[in-house]
């Protein structure tokens, strides 16, 4: 048995011995307390005690008849109310520090550092868990393998995921990558990145520089624009689609050179797309609906798509756009269907 695995649900106020109980009925199937006894080896005096405790807590439920059975209530239904919990939680502690905070929550441009392959690859899981609209990654072996089902997660609540690997993941690996991402591959390991809705990047500059053990980890405006083209010409543009931006019903993006090439890649295939757009224009904030007409793009100097709402066309740049009509917040494309 997998007691590492199990005894994470410590957290959940699970003794050892009910952990063992929980993992027996889990495994093993519905038994009685005596047949659950001989498997886990509990001592007999406390089995009751210990059964009384799980159905309070929620993991077991009972049956009365001839035999007194127990089964293990399936994880994902006794925790959702934990997950559910804390969702909750988390949203009225950050509505409370945003309405009670006494100084203003200015992303100033400071660089954390992250040191040790754990905290960074615990930190990159938090960004995940943080995304709203778009994750783009580019990731060695063994993050991925760390963060996969976080991914998984991800594309479940609809975040648009891009992934770059490397050559340090085999071909035969990429059948476990999530449905959904857009993937890519490329032989030569630069470093490890992760952008989350343009508003926070990390940087492992152990996977690229020798004797560094720390990533760095920022929010700012200004760098975020520049670490982001960095991915763009530097791990993006070089790599091969190995799965392409299809078959999905919708993408929420925020960096205008993956929207652009998203766009360039249902134009090419004469597919229309329409747009839900948030942005600034004449520094005020908008909201259109429109179809998507075409893109712009010349490598170094600019990142453009046009739309439409029927009655007027715009041009739209990146939140850092000076040139365009429209600076980009955010923006929902879907397939345009006739």
């Amino acid at each position: 048995m997998n007691d590492d695995l199990f005894s994470g649900l410590k957290r959940f106020g699970l003794s050892n011995y009910e952990i063992k109980i929980y993992e027996t009925l889990s495994l093993k199937g519905p038994n009685t307390p005596t047949g659950t006894v001989k498997i886990a080896g509990i001592p007999q005096p406390r089995i009751y005690d210990l059964f009384s405790s799980l159905e309070e807590k929620g993991f077991v439920d009972t049956v009365t008849g001839k035999k007194h059975l127990y089964r293990a209530v399936p994880v994902s239904q006794v925790l959702r109310h934990e997950v559910l919990w804390l969702d909750n939680y988390v949203d009225e502690l950050e509505s409370y520090v945003e309405k009670y905070r006494e100084t203003e929550n200015l992303k100033e441009p400071y660089i954390w550092f992250v040191k040790g392959n754990k905290n960074v690859t615990d930190r990159i899981i938090s960004m995940i868990y943080s995304a709203r609209n778009e994750i783009i990654m580019a990731l060695l072996h063994d993050t991925f393998i760390n963060v996969r089902k976080y991914i998984n997660g991800a594309i479940k609540k609809g975040i648009t995921v891009a992934l770059v690997l490397f050559n340090d993941t085999d071909d035969s690996e990429l059948k476990t990558i999530p449905p959904g991402v857009i993937l890519k591959k490329r032989c030569e390991k630069p470093l490890e990145m992760v952008i989350v809705d343009r508003s926070s990047v990390l940087s492992n500059l152990k996977s690229g520089i020798e004797n560094i053990d720390y990533s760095i980890y920022l929010e700012e405006d200004q760098l975020l624009h520049v670490l982001s083209y960095y991915f763009f010409y530097n791990i993006w543009l070089p790599s091969n689609y190995i799965i392409y931006p299809e078959n999905i019903m919708h993408y929420k993006l925020n960096n205008i050179w993956l929207i652009c090439d998203i766009i360039d890649y249902y134009l090419n295939k004469n597919i229309k797309l329409r747009g839900e757009l948030n942005g600034i224009i004449n520094n005020k904030s908008i909201s259109i609906k429109c179809e998507i007409i075409k893109t712009e793009r010349i490598n170094g100097v600019r990142q453009t798509f046009f739309v439409t709402d029927g009655k007027n066309t715009y041009s739209v740049g990146g939140k850092s756009a000076l040139k365009e009509d429209i600076k980009l917040i955010d923006i929902t494309i879907t397939r345009l269907y006739d």
